[in-house]
């Protein structure tokens, strides 16, 4: 009767731990999009890097919130083009300070534009893959990549609503003149990804299914020594 009890936890620790390690992450995929239908932007765009005013170089940025759970950055998306000077942009995710960016979280540095080419949708792989708490703001920001080059970011779709939103930082001769938040509606089109980091519950469940197994092996063992034990 023991033995058949012990049988029975086995078959269910077994399945319980199988459906834990082989299950995919849960909302795993985009943690956040401002895309329109059809990862649809713009179709007019807000100038970033060495923009065409004496003495500016411009970053712009957009903010978002991780919601439900903690992520893990897989990648962002964003709409870009070179207008002129050397093919480089730069984009950045930061943190957040008093509604305003703040702090490096990681930096990518992007080339291969096509010149003065129209906008395309960049890809962009985490290699830091930080993970992003849920209920707090991040900032993807981006500039053109040397201090000569001047750059589009795609805004969001028009719907009716002219605004900027966001927010945007001047250099003027040299000159940080920081960041300053808008409340409008329109920021810079942006897509992150990211995969879902289990609860901690998850890892208990895991470590219960391990512990469950380990103690079936040994049980079984047992009790394949104690029946070749002659009479």
């Amino acid at each position: 009767m023991a033995n058949s009890r012990h049988g029975v936890l086995s078959r269910w620790a077994m399945a319980a731990f199988l459906v834990l390690v082989m299950a995919p992450p849960a909302n795993s995929g985009t943690i956040f999009s401002n895309f329109g239908p059809g990862d649809t932007y713009g179709p007019d765009g807000i100038g970033i890097g060495a923009v065409p005013v004496p003495g500016y170089f411009l970053y712009a940025a957009t903010p978002f919130s991780p919601a439900g759970a903690d992520y893990r950055l897989t990648g962002l998306e964003l709409p870009l083009a070179v207008v002129s000077g050397p093919l480089e942009a730069d984009v950045f995710l930061m943190g957040d300070l008093g509604g305003a960016p703040s702090g490096v979280i990681e930096a990518f540095h992007l080339t291969g534009f096509a010149p003065a080419g129209p906008l395309t949708l960049v890809s962009i792989p985490s290699v830091l893959n930080p993970v992003l708490a849920s209920g707090t703001q991040y900032w993807v920001a981006a500039t053109g990549g040397t201090p000569t080059t001047f750059a589009i970011w795609a805004l969001t779709l028009f719907a009716g609503d002219p605004s900027a939103g966001g927010a945007s930082r001047a250099i003027i001769f040299g000159e940080d003149a920081g960041w300053t938040v808008y409340s409008g509606a329109r920021t810079g089109a942006v897509r992150v990804s990211g995969d879902a980091v289990p609860e901690p519950a998850c890892f208990l469940l895991t470590a219960a299914g391990c512990g469950f197994l380990g103690a079936a092996v040994v049980r079984r063992r047992r009790a394949r020594a104690g029946r070749s034990i002659p009479g």
